[in-house]
């Protein structure tokens, strides 16, 4: 036999070379052509390729290796069934790291502090504009409270805690319409909050607590109420006297 090479191409588009040997030849390929990746391809196709390529080596006569019988139908059933375009191993899709950006650290401890403590003006001026939104939320629950319109009033009083919450006129007057409700209880705990966070003295607050202990015949609390606003406000006598007489007629 001749030792020079030939080229034998199959159906399949393979190139097989053939080697010079004393017995009898062996096909082998050098690649395999892939040109069936770029486009989609039937399954059917894709196992007789496997077939051929698995049967390429299997040509020495001294042999007889037995087939293994696949069962195409465990593998594809479909004939539309179609192998997605595959990306080729050799090719490696980059990957970009996040870059952060790096924030110089202010080792200025004074302008750090400036930068999360704002000055004394600015804290002034903010709680001014606080102020002025809550009033503006007080008069209109006022309005409201005179028109007799108290669950109204109560939303704008509630409104305006949300700007300022130190201030005991917007929760007694609350703890009034509450009252007229008669949600006693609840007017009694914008009472108590006023007297245990704000200022223990506040009048108003003592005088509505004593009301609403009233309409709950709790006389115990009346009387401590009423002791406590006398004896922590003894300036305001005559006040307190013509609220208690006001209550009794109208309430």
């Amino acid at each position: 036999m001749s030792k020079t090479l030939e080229k034998k191409e199959n159906v399949f588009g393979l190139n097989f070379e053939l080697q010079p040997t004393q017995d009898v030849p062996v096909y082998q390929y050098l690649e395999a052509n892939e040109s069936f990746l770029k486009k989609p391809s039937m399954v059917k196709e894709v196992m007789e390729y496997l077939d051929t390529i698995e049967n390429a080596n299997k040509m020495d006569s001294t042999r007889t290796a037995r087939k293994t019988a696949v069962d195409r139908k465990s593998v594809a059933q479909d004939d539309d069934f179609l192998v997605t375009l595959r990306t080729p191993t050799n090719v490696r899709s980059s990957f970009r790291r996040a870059k952060f950006k790096k924030i110089p650290m202010n080792t200025n401890q004074f302008t750090f502090m400036r930068q999360i403590e704002p000055e004394p003006e600015d804290r002034i001026l903010a709680r001014q504009q606080r102020e002025i939104v809550a009033e503006t939320f007080r008069r209109s629950g006022n309005f409201e409270y005179r028109k007799q319109r108290f669950e109204v009033a109560i939303d704008f009083y509630t409104r305006g805690l949300t700007y300022v919450k130190d201030t005991p006129v917007l929760y007694v007057n609350r703890a009034m319409c509450y009252i007229k409700l008669r949600a006693y209880k609840r007017g009694i705990m914008d009472c108590d909050h006023v007297l245990t966070y704000i200022d223990e003295k506040y009048p108003r607050a003592w005088l509505y607590r004593a009301a609403a202990y009233k309409r709950l015949n709790d006389e115990a609390n009346y009387e401590y109420s009423v002791s406590q606003v006398k004896r922590l406000n003894n300036t305001e006598t005559e006040f307190i006297d013509d609220f208690l007489e006001k209550m009794r007629t109208l309430l």
